[in-house]
């Protein structure tokens, strides 16, 4: 009986270990500074110490806080699955990330500037952005967030689809559509102008890969005179020949 007990012991503290090991892990490497931009002055703040410039590979950590001086553009790369985030100029965040019921949840807490990120969908896996007005949740691949000097949010989706909810309610947000919401508010998904759509595209700067293009806004008008608006991306290799003359 002795034995069992201690045999028991003995693997309790083996899982244990084995645990703390992985948890310290995921706490050490959550994700990768891959890419500086212009100015190049990224500042992450680590537990109590002071702020620091970090540079290009520097490793990130769970509850790190970094922010993007009013020139830089810095480009994080999750190590897991290899999801993008793109931080903008004058941006404040802090990276958690954790396990909740077998899941690693990632969140983004931006407080303040713009954010675009493409997911990566992995089992196992998750990630939202929490704002002062509410908590967008990855459903699809690509969106960005901002959040301005009153604390505003919008949303905005160029792929996929994005769940927005606060205390007030919850709605989807699809592509080519936006919400804008402060933490009283009750979201409400709305069509993007196509103006809105481009600036989403140059938020993502050059880290889009394959889906560069413009987004282009159609009108239509139906048998009883009412007008609706389609908003359609092209990509930018139809933008090229058309631009070049070709059909």
């Amino acid at each position: 009986m002795m034995r069992a007990r201690m045999a028991a012991l003995a693997l309790a503290g083996c899982a244990a270990l084995l645990a703390a090991d992985t948890a310290d892990a995921q706490q050490a490497d959550v994700a990768v500074v891959y890419r500086l931009l212009q100015e190049g002055k990224l500042d992450v703040t680590r537990g109590t110490a002071a702020a620091r410039a970090v540079p290009l590979g520097e490793r990130l950590r769970s509850e790190d806080r970094m922010q993007t001086s009013a020139n830089t553009r810095a480009a994080l790369r999750f190590t897991d699955d290899g999801s993008v985030l793109r931080l903008n100029p004058n941006t404040r965040m802090r990276l958690t990330s954790g396990a909740q019921r077998g899941v690693v949840v990632r969140t983004l807490n931006l407080e303040y500037g713009e954010l675009w990120t493409r997911v990566t969908r992995r089992q196992g896996t998750t990630l939202q952005v929490q704002t002062a007005a509410g908590v967008a949740a990855v459903k699809g691949t690509e969106f960005v967030v901002r959040v301005d000097s009153q604390g505003v949010t919008t949303v905005l989706t160029l792929e996929g689809v994005v769940e927005f909810f606060n205390a007030a309610g919850r709605v989807d947000v699809p592509a080519g559509s936006k919400v804008v919401a402060d933490s009283g508010q009750a979201p409400r998904a709305q069509p993007a102008t196509a103006e809105e759509l481009r600036g989403g595209a140059a938020a993502r700067g050059d880290e889009g890969g394959a889906v560069s293009g413009t987004w282009m806004e159609v009108q239509l008008r139906d048998a009883t005179g009412q007008t609706r608006t389609l908003m359609l991306q092209l990509p930018a290799a139809a933008v090229r020949e058309r631009m070049e003359g070709r059909p």
